[in-house]
């Protein structure tokens, strides 16, 4: 009990400083900034629940049972290693260990049946039957890790209309070792970096019918988009919405799954305490954890999911930047003239229902339909996500889009972070977005500047 006092002080005085920093501080560009008009004690529970977000856990037993638990396999020991300052990840370079980079991740799965399954078919995320949904290549000590892999990078050059050269890149996957066995023939590999987690309680809130207004799965105006949602279940009552294809419902169960999966720790959603292992890996099925009676048995408890999903649901996008400028409303201009807000929807706003009242009847600008569109093979996954293909995406949210190396220190576009500037992420398009990359393609130098100008501004 003294421990735990203790260790309740500090966090508590840290989140203090936290807070009177935040009042007298002014903010450009922090993706750590909570939306306006929050009450003072949202404010406050937002820096307790980015403390949360931030703390470093560690392995049972441990001398706290206020952070035990990690593993016994995971990625990451906090949250914040893979999204730094609520930022974007990065792919590893050639090479390199694929440890060395927590932002980066391989998600495991099935490939459909067969061709004729139908593009509405929910199809749930099947694991490896040895290595469960992701490949974690950290252990607690007495646990292998399950193994470890580098990429190496497949080029092209792309030339556009101006004989401007741009090199693209493809990661290619290598196992470098791999302590529990092989994998099932019939498993595929998805490379995925960790997402900007800002607007996300926004984007949570927006009512499910505002995204079917949009949708147009069979493209009855024959513009080429047929964006359409991922139904996550057979009777299409659950939007997904969240993760790159869509796969996920709400901001809770994002967060959820990323504890229980990233770090392996025990949930309200999943009580597991052995996180993604597998019943081949006897030795981590057995491994000591962190359950306590005081956090209802388990290491992550509803009080602090609740904090961590306020605080991932109240960081704001930034403001736009750059809007009465010349070179802005030219660069909008362009990006009407390719059709890309046919998928990336500029303004949406939110419902009334939120229990978070910030959230209620906001109009805001992300960028995004949350629909799933085909992006083409080049770009296609390893593996389908409930009713989403492995070639399609869900349109990404373009707010911030400047601002990644700012922000987080580094910039990678994409789900695999293969594009390296925003240029390669638009020539990566294919799909439904051929006709938008061709019209890149052909814009004059002065043109592409102005378009990756108002991209860079959002």
């Amino acid at each position: 009990m003294t421990e735990n006092l203790r260790n309740g002080f500090f966090f508590v005085a840290g989140v203090f400083a936290s807070f009177f920093c935040f009042q007298n501080t002014v903010f450009a560009s922090d993706f750590s900034t909570p939306l306006s008009n929050l009450s003072n004690n949202e404010k406050f529970e937002f820096y307790i629940g980015e403390n949360v977000f931030k703390k470093f856990w560690v392995p049972s037993p441990s001398s706290t049972t206020a952070s035990d638990g990690l593993g016994p396999l995971f990625n990451t020991r906090s949250c914040n290693n893979c999204h730094i300052n609520n930022g974007r990840g990065h792919a590893p370079e050639a090479n390199i260990n694929g440890i060395s980079v927590p932002s980066f991740l391989i998600r495991l799965g099935k490939s459909y049946p067969n061709q004729n399954t139908p593009s509405n078919h929910v199809y749930p995320h099947i694991g490896d039957k040895t290595y469960g949904h992701q490949f974690q290549s950290q252990s607690t000590t007495g646990i292998s890790p399950e193994g470890d892999y580098y990429l190496t990078y497949q080029t092209h050059t792309e030339v556009l209309s101006d004989g401007t050269k741009i090199e693209l890149r493809k990661p290619q996957l290598h196992w470098r070792t791999l302590h529990y066995g092989n994998f099932e023939e019939s498993t595929g590999f998805t490379m995925l970096t960790s997402p900007v987690l800002v607007g996300m309680g926004l984007l949570d809130s927006i009512p499910d019918k505002s995204i079917l207004a949009n949708a147009d799965p069979n493209d009855s105006n024959n513009d080429g988009i047929s964006g359409r949602v991922n139904w996550l279940d057979e009777e299409q009552t659950v939007i997904g919405r969240f993760g790159y294809k869509a796969s996920v419902e709400t901001v809770d169960q994002q967060n959820q799954s990323a504890f229980h999966t990233d770090l392996g720790l025990s949930t309200p959603l999943n009580p597991t305490a052995s996180g993604d292992c597998t019943s081949r890996q006897r030795d981590c099925l057995n491994s000591p954890n962190g359950n306590s009676p005081h956090l209802d048995n388990l290491e992550v408890d509803e009080q602090q999911m609740r904090l961590v999903n306020l605080f991932v649901s109240l960081s704001s996008p930034p403001a736009m930047r750059n809007l009465k400028t010349t070179a802005f409303l030219e660069g909008k201009r362009v990006f009407d003239a390719a059709g890309c807000a046919g998928c990336h929807t500029p303004k949406m706003k939110t419902g009334n229902d939120s229990p978070l009242k910030a959230l209620n009847n906001r109009t805001f600008y992300p960028f995004t339909d949350l629909l799933l569109h085909d992006m083409g093979p080049e770009l296609a996954s390893g593996f389908p996500s409930f009713s989403a293909s492995p070639s399609e995406w869900r349109t990404a949210p373009l707010w911030g889009l400047g601002l990644s190396e700012q922000i987080s220190g580094r910039s990678g576009f994409l789900h695999d972070g293969r594009a390296r500037n925003i240029e390669e992420a638009i020539l990566w398009h294919g799909g439904e977005a051929t006709s938008s990359q061709r019209h890149f393609k052909a814009l004059t130098r002065e043109n592409r500047q102005k378009l990756i100008f108002f991209l860079e501004s959002l």
